[in-house]
């Protein structure tokens, strides 16, 4: 795509134009400051300049891109607006007002306005990314790439678009193209750490060949930012265990994972506190409501991380009943707010909460679950650390069926320690604390299932492994959901998937995956951690 403008755009050269020169010397220090993140050094520049010219557009927008990183948000799209109602047809003006609208979360007004600033500066890079972002977030990822292929083309030497494009093509499952444009990247220095961690995640580097020393040669040469050698390190360590080299995979694991915990904060005896809170404030069954089967059409997926669930998943969403949710959080999201209304944390508020209560809580869910639903199908929730909080999830939803996602726990807990997580999964990079979290789950389930049996499927990965069909099929008649042989081709569905398995659930089932006794001696302190 050429660097070209429609024949009725503002030329940007003009937007200067008619600033006397002292405030084109203020516009041009406070554009300066605003690229170096100085938002409260360009704002004063600016207040000073709009003295000179109040009523000059270029002095206006710049201001309200400074507004819009000071946060003040409202003032900074009405500004904005005003400045795009002087300039129409400039791209510029209608993306910097874009911007502002997404930070405020009107995502389809920006949506709007990505794709007229792109129609009017084609050759602008800033509107086709932030298009590209916008429809990740809306979930609409093959219209993400097609703007990343946009960006692509005005910017091809910009690495970090490719690095996203190729993370969409992930998302949408054209794992071989993603591959292809992030082998394109490990010649390039600086987006060698990035395209290495793409291809780790992407399940693609292969052991026993040219990926080992290229990849050994990056870890070595500590390129990267801190936050990429350790993801570096993970990848290292899981090609040596690929090579079965179990001790220095061993040891390269143990090294990344102790770089990441110096990094986080977190309590183990805090979390089994809060369970144990949690447990006690729900310790009656949940209350009958008028509608005992509300909430029939939701299937929450909980357990531990790296247990199988996105493969859970994945098969659910085969069958043409079904909506795979992915992870919302929406629950958590839901009991903090109602925490903050009521000025009391969670769990301490639950005795106090009656039935109406937990249905306007639960009614609060589906609201905002509800561009995700599909008239007619079950919608899965995915969110694993829901065992937490199931005693809240069953008052308001009575009729909802849970799916306990189990695996071996010497296999679970070495996966979570051999992963780095993105997201704050805290537990995961020590022994001993990633094998409290692991109990305290188990506790909680088992105290949730004294109280609502029939609510609870447990799906056990490896029985799921030995005897696919029979497993589908209980699965399914758990959910009220019949059989469907398109649930046994579940890597054939096409659709979203965000997780760290979504590589894996685009094949068929594997019996390989089990790996712990590789390293024989070695995991004897985890396997002692997890029998006490």
């Amino acid at each position: 795509m050429t660097a070209t403008r429609s024949d009725d755009a503002a030329n940007p050269d003009d937007r200067e134009r008619g600033l006397p020169a002292a405030a084109l010397r203020l516009a041009r220090d406070a554009a300066a400051a605003i690229v170096a993140g100085r938002a409260a050094d360009a704002d004063r520049l600016l207040g000073d300049a709009l003295r000179l010219a109040p009523a000059h557009a270029e002095l206006q927008r710049l201001r309200g891109v400074a507004l819009n990183q000071l946060g003040r948000n409202a003032d900074a799209v009405a500004l904005l607006r005003g400045v795009a109602a002087q300039r129409p047809l400039d791209g510029l003006v209608i993306a910097n007002l874009g911007s502002a609208l997404a930070k405020g979360g009107d995502l389809d007004a920006a949506e709007q306005a990505f794709r007229r600033a792109s129609e009017l500066e084609p050759g602008l890079l800033d509107p086709w990314l932030n298009l590209a972002r916008v429809l990740m977030l809306r979930g609409d990822v093959a219209a993400a790439c097609v703007a990343y292929d946009a960006a692509v083309e005005v910017a091809p030497h910009r690495t970090a678009t490719r690095i996203l494009r190729a993370d969409a093509l992930k998302t949408l499952g054209r794992l071989d193209e993603a591959e292809a444009e992030l082998r394109a990247l490990l010649d390039d220095e600086t987006a060698a750490p990035s395209a290495w961690i793409g291809l780790f995640n992407l399940k693609a580097i292969r052991p026993g060949g040219s990926d080992d020393a290229a990849l050994a040669r990056v870890v070595a040469s500590g390129r990267g930012t801190p936050a990429q050698r350790i993801a570096l390190g993970f990848a290292r360590a899981n090609l040596l265990e690929a090579e079965q080299r179990h001790a220095e995979a061993f040891a390269a694991f143990a090294d990344a994972n102790a770089a990441r915990r110096r990094e986080i904060r977190w309590s183990a005896s805090a979390v089994s506190a809060l369970i144990d809170a949690i447990l006690a404030a729900f310790s009656a069954p949940p209350p009958l409501h008028d509608d005992d089967a509300g909430g029939g059409d939701l299937v929450f997926l909980v357990g531990m991380p790296r247990s199988g669930s996105t493969l859970v998943e994945q098969i659910l969403a085969a069958h043409p009943d079904v909506v795979g949710g992915g992870e919302t959080n929406l629950v958590a999201q839901v009991l903090q707010e109602e925490s903050v209304r009521r000025g009391v944390r969670f769990p301490q508020w639950v005795g106090d909460a009656d039935a109406r209560e937990w249905r306007r809580l639960g009614d609060d869910y589906l609201s905002r679950i509800a561009p995700m639903r599909r008239a007619g199908a079950l919608f899965t929730d995915k969110t694993l650390p829901n065992w937490q909080v199931l005693g809240a999830i069953l008052r308001m939803f009575p009729g909802a069926r849970i799916v306990h996602c189990v695996r071996d726990p010497l296999e679970t807990c070495w996966s979570c320690w051999k992963h780095n997580f993105g997201e704050a999964q805290f537990f995961a990079y020590d022994f001993a604390e990633l094998a409290a979290f692991h109990r305290d789950s188990l506790r909680a389930m088992a105290h949730w299932r004294t109280q609502a049996p029939a609510s609870i499927h447990a799906l056990v990965h490896e029985a799921l492994l030995d005897a696919p069909e029979a497993g589908v099929r209980a699965l399914l008649a758990h959910c009220g959901l019949a059989f469907d042989p398109a649930c046994l081709r579940f890597h054939e569905v096409e659709r979203n998937v965000h997780t760290a398995s979504a590589a894996q659930v685009r094949r068929p089932l594997r019996r390989d995956t089990a790996v712990t006794a590789g390293y024989g001696a070695l995991l004897d302190p985890l396997r002692l951690l997890l029998r006490d």
